[in-house]
C-alpha cells in the first residue's frame, strides 16, 4: 500500500518538481565536477578542510565521508588521481591516530588543524562541552577507507601496512564505546574543567558506518571477534527501527528509547544511509520510502528545510541505487541546479545560495551522482581467529 501511495504522490506532484523532472543533467559528468573540486581541497600531505579553505579537518569524520567520494569517482572514471587522492588521505589519517599505549589507542580527536603539524583542535559541539575524542564512525571508517582502496587499486599494499592501526581502531571501539546491547556509543565529551566521559547515546547511522568497517576488517584480517560485532550491527534495522514513524530513529538510550528529533538534518540522513549500507530489507524500505513520500509530496512528512540539504538528496539517492529504486531525479536535478557551483564544482549544504560548502556533502554526492555501491559483499569468508 505505501508503493501505491507513493506512486499517486508521484503523479500529483507541484509544478516545480514536474519542472525539474524534465530536466536532463549528466550526472557522472557533473559527479566528475565536484571530485576535481575535492582534488583541488586537499593538500599534497592529505588533508581535506572541512570546508572550502577551512582551518578544521575531520570535525566528526567529514574527511572521511569525502574521502568516499574519492573511491566513487576512481570506480566511475578509473582516473588514478582519485585513487591516489584517496590514498594521501588514508596516510594523513594514520598519522593523526593514537597509536600510544594508553586507553585511547584506535582513536582520534574530533577535530584537526589543516596546518602543519597538524595539530588537534578542542572545539564544542553543544553547550557544556569543551572537546570530543573518540568517535565511533572516525574509528570504524578508517578501516572502511582501507578497504575500499584494496578493493579498488586490487592491491593489499596499504590495508598490510596499516593492519596494526586498522586493528587498533577496530578494538577501541570494541573495548571503549561498545554498549551492554552490543551497539555503540557515539563519543567522548570533556566537560568544563573535567575529565572525559563516555556520551551514552547511540546513533543510527553510526552503526552503520561501524557495520563498514567491523566488516571491512573481517575480510581483510580475518577475526571472530570482529565477525561477532558485524552480526549485532546486522541487526540495526529491528532495533533502531520506530515502527510507529515507519522510519529510522536518530538514535537510542540506554533504557532502549528511542531518540525523534525535531525537523532537522539528523532525523532524515539515516533513512537514506542505513538503505545503502545495509540492503533490502522490511526497515530499509519503509525508511526509504519515507523520503520518497517527502520528495515526491513537496514536503510532508518532512519539512522545507529538511528537503534543502544536499545531504538529503545524496542518501536518497544512494539508497535508491541499493534498493533498486527509481534514480530520484526531482531531487537530484534541483541539486544541480540550486546547491551546485558551477565556479568551483564545490557543493552548498543546501539549496539557499550563500550555504557552506562542506567536504562531506561533495563527497557522498559523488557517490549518489555515480550510484555507488559499498562494494562489501553480502556474504563474508571463513574467519580467521581473533590474535
Amino acid at each position: 500500500m505505501r508503493f501505491i501511495f507513493i506512486v499517486c504522490l508521484a503523479l500529483t506532484a507541484t509544478p516545480a518538481f514536474a519542472q525539474d523532472q524534465a530536466t536532463t543533467y549528466n550526472y557522472p559528468a557533473y559527479a566528475m565536477r565536484v571530485a576535481e573540486y575535492l582534488l583541488s581541497q586537499q593538500s599534497a600531505e592529505g588533508v581535506i578542510p572541512d570546508g572550502k579553505g577551512g582551518r578544521l579537518a575531520n570535525v566528526d569524520s567529514t574527511m572521511e565521508y569525502a574521502l568516499i567520494g574519492f573511491a566513487a569517482a576512481y570506480w566511475y572514471s578509473r582516473d588514478s588521481r582519485y585513487l591516489t587522492g584517496l590514498e594521501n588521505g588514508i596516510h594523513w589519517l594514520a598519522a593523526r591516530e593514537d597509536m600510544s599505549n594508553t586507553s585511547w589507542r584506535g582513536s582520534w580527536y574530533y577535530a584537526y588543524s589543516t596546518r602543519s603539524p597538524y595539530r588537534s583542535v578542542a572545539i564544542s559541539p553543544g553547550a557544556g562541552v569543551t572537546n570530543v575524542r573518540g568517535v565511533d564512525s572516525t574509528s570504524t571508517l578508517f578501516v572502511y577507507l582501507l578497504y575500499l582502496h584494496k578493493t579498488l587499486s586490487g592491491s593489499d599494499t596499504l590495508a598490510k601496512r596499516y593492519e596494526a592501526n586498522a586493528r587498533a581502531a577496530l578494538n577501541f571501539v570494541l573495548t571503549k564505546n561498545r554498549a551492554a546491547d552490543g551497539f555503540f556509543y557515539s563519543s567522548w565529551q570533556k566537560w568544563g574543567g573535567g575529565g572525559w566521559e563516555l556520551w551514552p547515546f547511540r546513533y543510527a547511522a553510526d552503526q552503520g558506518d561501524n557495520y563498514l568497517g567491523f566488516k571491512a576488517g573481517v575480510l581483510m584480517y580475518g577475526d571472530t571477534v570482529f565477525q561477532q560485532a558485524v552480526s549485532r550491527l546486522e541487526q540495526t534495522g529491528t532495533v533502531f527501527f520506530d515502527a510507529t514513524n515507519g522510519n529510522y530513529a536518530v538514535g537510542t538510550y540506554d533504557d532502549g528509547s528511542l531518540e525523534r528529533a525535531e525537523p532537522s538534518f539528523s532525523r532524515v540522513f539515516p533513512q537514506g544511509y542505513l538503505p545503502w549500507i545495509f540492503g533490502a530489507s522490511a526497515p530499509n524500505t519503509s525508511a526509504l520510502q519515507s523520503l520518497y513520500a517527502c520528495e515526491l509530496s513537496g514536503g510532508a512528512p518532512c519539512t522545507t528545510e529538511e528537503l534543502s540539504y544536499s545531504l538529503t538528496t545524496a542518501v536518497l539517492a544512494m539508497g535508491a541505487a541499493a534498493l533498486k529504486y527509481p534514480v530520484p531525479t526531482g531531487a537530484l536535478n534541483r541539486l544541480i541546479a540550486y546547491a551546485f557551483d558551477p565556479v568551483d564544482g564545490a557543493v552548498r549544504d543546501t539549496t539557499a545560495p550563500d550555504s557552506y560548502k562542506y567536504s562531506n556533502v561533495a563527497g557522498l554526492t559523488v557517490a549518489a551522482l555515480v550510484q555507488f555501491p559499498t562494494l562489501i559483499p553480502a556474504t563474508t569468508p571463513t574467519i580467521l581467529a581473533a590474535r
